[in-house]
């Protein structure tokens, strides 16, 4: 599937958009870290990272090797894996996602807030100009 640059930046995570790394690793960690209640195969990790199953098998026994992933079960043929919650590293990713979520959320609120307080000092400051006008 051929994404435009539009797309693809609508698509990214705060984690990866905001790190400014667009490792393959990363990917499939920031995938993993966003459904991290399930479990998936090679092949559907591959798909939510929006990467080639070629590209994901090439960094898939660095994942194996940092332990950063976990088989879990298999299904038919196909062996499930979710993101390991023990691991260090991964604890410490998952701390860094969610203090970027935290940051881009309060940021976006005090923007939000900051615009509607201008907005009702200008509202405030056309009622005054309406009131004096209609004296």
């Amino acid at each position: 599937m051929e994404y435009n640059e539009a797309e693809k930046s609508m698509d990214e995570s705060l984690f990866i958009k905001e790190l400014g790394i667009k490792s393959p690793i990363l990917k499939v960690m920031d995938f993993l870290m966003d459904n991290e209640a399930f479990d998936y195969s090679k092949t559907d990790i591959a798909e939510g990272a929006k990467m080639s199953r070629a590209t994901l098998f090439k960094v898939w026994p660095r994942l194996e090797n940092l332990d950063l992933i976990t088989a879990t079960r298999t299904v038919g043929q196909a062996k499930m894996y979710r993101l390991n919650k023990k691991s260090p590293l991964v604890k410490k990713l998952m701390e860094l996602d969610d203090a970027i979520s935290e940051y881009f959320a309060a940021k976006h609120s005090c923007t939000e807030s900051a615009s509607m307080d201008g907005k009702i000092f200008e509202t405030m400051i056309a009622d005054d100009d309406e009131a004096e006008i209609a004296a």
